[in-house]
């Protein structure tokens, strides 16, 4: 499923497989044929997201509670 799941990224242009059995090069060739629909993958994407880093999460924090860009004071 990992396989499959990178595979249906359309940035990713190759995927490196390694095996040592001629089981598990089966089953990593077998990746080609599992195709998962947009719910599976933007599930996959939910659960495997990284939590923001620094500053990333600092941006969003200090931008709180200020105005927003398009307000336009009283005259």
């Amino acid at each position: 499923m990992a396989l499959a799941y990178i595979l249906a990224k359309p940035f990713v242009t190759t995927v490196i497989i390694g095996a040592k059995r001629v089981d598990q090069l089966d089953q990593n060739l077998a990746a080609v044929k599992l195709k998962l629909d947009a719910d599976e993958i933007k599930r996959l994407d939910d659960v495997s997201a990284l939590a923001p880093e620094y500053p990333g999460w600092m941006l969003s924090r200090q931008a709180a509670g200020r105005r927003p860009a398009d307000f336009e004071p009283k005259s």
